[in-house]
């Protein structure tokens, strides 16, 4: 995990005299605080000495007041049963069709969207720390702002994990979509697919993607995107907990699993209850439980009978799923400027080429640029 790297960074690199006490309880993990540019790019240095892996990058996030929460545009905007996103998707494409037509692929097409302001299913990262520090600093003057880093795999438009997730804006309405039918069409077993999704130490979980570079904006913020899946229910577990009677739920090959003590925090308290109908949904810890009830004498998972048991009992939810908490714990550091601090670093950045000419090179924010100056 990031946070066992961070802690032997700060004090091999004793930088702990920047180190803050975390902001609130979503952001609960290791927290810097600083002044000025140089004191970010000592931070910068010193976390970029944890140890390089082929294909693994930082991804840092700036915002502007330091509270707002990890959640793409479309997760704020969405409600129960909500078609939004396919519903931006076919007006996006009846006004430009022209941006959709120049697309290969379902990612390009929401990540096109994302880049001319619709609400999507993504979230914008950087590459670059600087971009994040600008954007952690222009606006919201009177609150302090944040950079979120993590480090993990980068990922391509062409992964056929991808291209599956990004494919959910083209169904109205994604409510008990079998997860087997949805991932047949892409080549993916079910198993495969949640492993991916669920398991602690996946190599795309969160989903990190750097889009096609289609304009200067997008290259010169060295874009990334985080990309969100939606809500899966275990139906299987329904039925034997809530007697959903769901038909078609395969009824044979979970026979060894104790659901109530797999979900018993969500049987406790219910994290997602459309229609004040509970679902169990999974996560991280309740997969991992499953994939447990498939231990063999040796301590090695029965595989076999583990993918027999994933087989038609899970679907999709209208509704995207969030980060994991022990993810933005575990796996993810800030860096927050204080509000009265912004505006000189701003400056700072100014001065090395980092300003809204070079974030937005449109034509109209480079004449802004220029106006400012005389």
């Amino acid at each position: 995990m990031l946070e066992e790297q961070l802690k032997q960074i700060i004090k091999r690199k004793r930088i702990d005299n920047y180190t803050i006490d975390p902001t609130d309880n979503y952001f609960d993990h290791i927290t810097f605080s600083v002044n000025c540019l140089s004191d970010y790019i000592k931070i910068i240095e010193s976390i970029n000495s944890v140890k390089k892996y082929s294909n693994y990058f930082f991804f840092y996030r700036g915002i502007s007041n330091c509270s707002w929460k990890l959640e793409p545009s479309l997760m704020r905007r969405m409600s129960i049963f909500d078609t939004l996103e396919h519903d931006l998707a076919v007006e996006f494409n009846s006004e430009m069709p022209h941006v959709f037509k120049n697309t290969n692929s379902n990612f390009e097409k929401i990540a096109s969207m994302q880049h001319y302001g619709i609400p999507t299913r993504l979230l914008d990262f950087s590459l670059n720390p600087l971009v994040a520090l600008y954007f952690a600093c222009s606006g919201n003057f009177n609150k302090d702002g944040r950079v979120v880093f993590t480090k993990n795999k980068l990922n391509y438009f062409d992964n056929s994990c991808v291209e599956c997730v990004s494919s959910l804006f083209l169904y109205e309405n994604c409510v008990n979509i079998s997860i087997d039918s949805w991932l047949e069409k892409y080549g993916i077993s079910v198993s495969d697919f949640l492993h991916t999704e669920y398991t602690e130490y996946s190599e795309c979980n969160p989903l990190f993607v750097k889009p096609p570079y289609i304009d200067y904006r997008m290259k010169n913020q060295r874009s990334v995107f985080l990309l969100f899946s939606n809500i899966i229910r275990d139906s299987l577990a329904e039925n034997s907990c809530y007697s959903y009677n769901i038909k078609g739920v395969n009824k044979n090959g979970a026979l060894v699993e104790n659901f109530s003590e797999i979900y018993k925090e969500q049987i406790e308290h219910p994290f997602y209850a459309p229609l004040n109908s509970p679902r169990l949904i999974l996560n991280k810890k309740t997969f991992n439980r499953i994939r447990d009830s498939y231990l063999s004498d040796d301590n090695s998972i029965n595989n076999k009978k583990l993918d027999l048991s994933l087989k038609n009992r899970f679907s999709l939810q209208d509704a995207l799923n969030p980060l994991e908490m022990m993810d933005i714990w575990g796996d993810f550091s800030s860096i927050i400027i204080p509000s009265n601090h912004k505006k000189r670093i701003l400056l700072q950045l100014n001065e090395v080429g980092i300003n809204e000419g070079f974030i937005y090179p449109e034509s109209e924010h480079v004449a802004r640029i220029i106006s400012k100056q005389y």
